[in-house]
């Protein structure tokens, strides 16, 4: 077995989407490998946004969180092995890292650059995920 759990960040970038494919290309190669999604969801805060508005903007942030790895279920339904979905909240680089660490990843595929649209080799999320991660890193160019 090449790796046994495999951790993929996504967020609907072009970038993600081919670290996805990556990701399902190397679980293919045994199917006891277990594949999960995940995407990182920041909630805006500020002095201003408190109590229900606070709520409302959170629970439509976790909406669209569950939206985007929901689009990736035609893709692992394609494969055999175990899979799942998670959305998690806070700041990506530090979410990534403690639920790849937490939940004994072996492998963590990232897309080089996000959203963010800068056009640089690496995004600031792939940087600090390979700059800290104890675990190998898969840059998806």
């Amino acid at each position: 077995m090449l790796f046994s759990k495999i951790l993929i960040s996504y967020d609907d970038s072009d970038l993600s989407k081919k670290a996805l494919k990556k990701g399902i290309e190397i679980a293919r190669l045994d199917e006891k490998t277990v594949l999960d999604i995940l995407n990182v969801v920041t909630v805006p805060t500020n002095q201003f946004i408190v109590g229900d508005v606070y709520r409302e903007v959170r629970e439509s942030t976790f909406k669209y969180g569950n939206e985007v790895v929901a689009k990736t279920n035609e893709w692992l339904d394609q494969i055999p092995n175990s899979t799942h979905t998670f959305v998690q909240e806070g700041q990506p680089v530090r979410t990534i890292l403690e639920f790849a660490e937490s939940n004994g990843y072996d492998l963590i595929i990232i897309g080089s650059r996000g959203l963010s649209g800068v056009k640089e080799f690496l995004g600031s999320v792939s940087h600090g995920v390979v700059q800290r991660s104890k675990v190998p890193v898969l840059i998806v160019k």
